[in-house]
């Protein structure tokens, strides 16, 4: 995918008004990229319930997988609770398939044989993931890892699709407090905590647990994508 082409993705993802919407734009962007299915799920503080999805996979399977209780036994569910990085696993990988021989077997009868998963920041005391999947064919049956490009691009189009579902499903978490605005703003003219600190009279230590508190709302990495995501949805005068 060229530069070109994931920037066209980004700017129709976030145009998405819907999770309908959003849906049907993130499955055509993957596709491009030789993916069928994908999982993305928001969940609530206690990191075990699942407070917002979006995602293609069957009915049946999704139905079968609660039943059965793959949610507890899931390797690639368990890995993205471990891991900050975007990461390869596949049906074929005795790391990932030891002991669940019978869950791969059934996610392979469902189109679901390898992927990627992205864990993703969504707020101080909760996480979201993405996974997206390829059925099993020829060609990807012995894979034992993903090409770094492809990988380096599903994690910009997973962060882009959070962010927008973000937007889409919780529209009351993007609301700042006045101070997170407030030392936002101040960072957004390039002050560093110690500054800030000192313009608010607060200790250093205070103003980056509020910025570390505004990333994880945002779903940001960093200080300048926090101002920028902020600046993207109006959060600051």
């Amino acid at each position: 995918m060229k530069y070109a082409v994931l920037e066209k993705s980004i700017a129709e993802m976030k145009l998405c008004a819907t999770p309908d919407a959003l849906r049907e734009c993130f499955s055509t962007i993957i596709s491009k990229l030789g993916f069928q299915q994908f999982a993305y799920m928001r969940f609530a503080r206690n990191n075990v319930d699942i407070e917002h999805s979006i995602y293609t996979f069957s009915e049946a399977w999704k139905i079968k997988y609660f039943q059965e209780g793959y949610d507890q036994v899931d390797p690639v569910f368990v890995e993205a609770f471990s891991t900050n990085d975007t990461f390869f696993w596949s049906a074929c990988m005795p790391e990932f398939s030891k002991g669940q021989e019978a869950f791969f077997k059934e996610a392979t009868a469902y189109g679901i044989f390898n992927g990627l998963t992205t864990p993703l920041k969504s707020n101080a005391k909760a996480k979201a993931i993405m996974t997206i999947v390829a059925a099993r064919t020829k060609e990807n049956q012995q894979m034992r890892s993903a090409p770094p490009e492809t990988v380096a691009l599903i994690r910009i189009l997973s962060e882009c699709f959070h962010q927008v579902a973000i937007q889409i499903l919780v529209p009351d978490d993007l609301q700042l407090k006045p101070r997170q605005k407030q030392v936002l703003t101040m960072a957004s003219y390039g002050m560093s905590s110690r500054e800030i600190a000192a313009g608010l009279v607060k200790s250093e230590a205070y103003i980056n647990e509020l910025i570390t508190g505004i990333l994880h709302k945002l779903g940001t990495q960093s200080r300048p994508a926090a101002v920028r995501r902020a600046q993207e949805l109006g959060l600051l005068d």
